[in-house]
């Protein structure tokens, strides 16, 4: 994250000269010459000037760094970002920053501790509230702000989790369909496709926290086993030495190419959340999915 935000957008700053030189920033960088108020306070390892002006050697510890051409700037410092280095960048902005109030809300719980529907969430994603929820509606009485194949990813990354992007490019032939549609009448969920027909986010994943909709409509999701704060857990399983094994060659490879360090496991889901059929037994793939013994 801190190599894409503080890296390869250095181009559009001067990546040839240094921010005496240009005073261009990269993007998305903290804006510099500011003078914070005295009820803010900072860390002792960020220092300001005696006028409490933010200037860059607040945040960054390496010597005349505003002089320094961009493309020459070495990132992997520990002390690029003081006190680092830091495993996600939002540790180091926590430092000044209150995080309960830059922390993006979890739409998807919906209800307060009461069970009351805060709907306030609800519009993230509809245009408005919809007071009937014991039954489905018509895909059109949604009222969605965007389409729902591309509705997830205004928070959602397009490729979250493993085959989600293949999933995403897949159109269920006709055998599928039959299938899936036997699948519904058995186990009295919908399985929606895009209006291509192509299987989407919402397919598999059901948005609404339980106890939105009745349990007894087929929009609602069959799956309540974790708490929508933690998310989904995982738990240790055996095959994970023999995973790292016979990965290690590749991904040291792939380490010394690169400049960073990766590990690849093995862990089986424990609790999982917000989906139509659980998947952690395959009872998920299998309401779309046929395999041949």
């Amino acid at each position: 994250m801190m190599a894409w935000l503080l890296g390869t957008g250095i181009a559009a700053a001067g990546a040839e000269d240094s921010y005496a030189t240009t005073k261009k920033l990269p993007p998305l960088h903290h804006v510099t010459g500011v003078v914070l108020p005295e009820e803010m306070k900072t860390p002792k390892r960020l220092p300001l000037r005696e006028d409490r002006e933010l200037r860059c050697p607040t945040c960054h510890g390496v010597e005349d760094i505003d002089r320094v051409p961009y493309r020459l700037i070495d990132r992997s410092l520990p002390d690029f970002l003081r006190g680092g280095p830091y495993d996600e960048l939002d540790a180091f902005c926590y430092q000044c920053h209150e995080e309960n109030r830059f922390k993006r809300p979890n739409v998807h719980i919906m209800l307060d501790k009461s069970g009351k529907l805060q709907e306030e969430h609800c519009t993230y994603c509809h245009e408005a509230v919809h007071r009937e929820r014991d039954r489905p509606l018509r895909a059109p009485d949604y009222k969605l702000r965007l389409p729902p194949e591309n509705l997830c990813y205004g928070c959602h990354l397009k490729t979250p989790h493993f085959n989600a992007l293949e999933h995403q490019e897949s159109k269920p032939d006709a055998r599928m369909k039959l299938h899936m549609k036997d699948s519904k009448e058995r186990y009295g969920i919908i399985l929606p496709l895009s209006r291509e027909g192509k299987v989407m986010c919402p397919t598999c994943h059901a948005p609404h926290q339980p106890g939105v909709i009745d349990a007894l409509n087929p929009a609602a999701g069959r799956v309540d086993d974790a708490d929508l704060e933690t998310g989904v857990s995982y738990r240790e399983h055996p095959w994970d030495a023999v995973v790292r094994e016979d990965k290690k060659a590749r991904l040291e490879t792939l380490s010394e190419q690169s400049g960073r360090r990766f590990e690849l496991g093995y862990r089986r889901i424990d609790k999982e959340v917000l989906l139509r059929l659980p998947a952690k037994n395959g009872e998920l793939c299998l309401a779309c999915h046929q395999f041949d013994e």
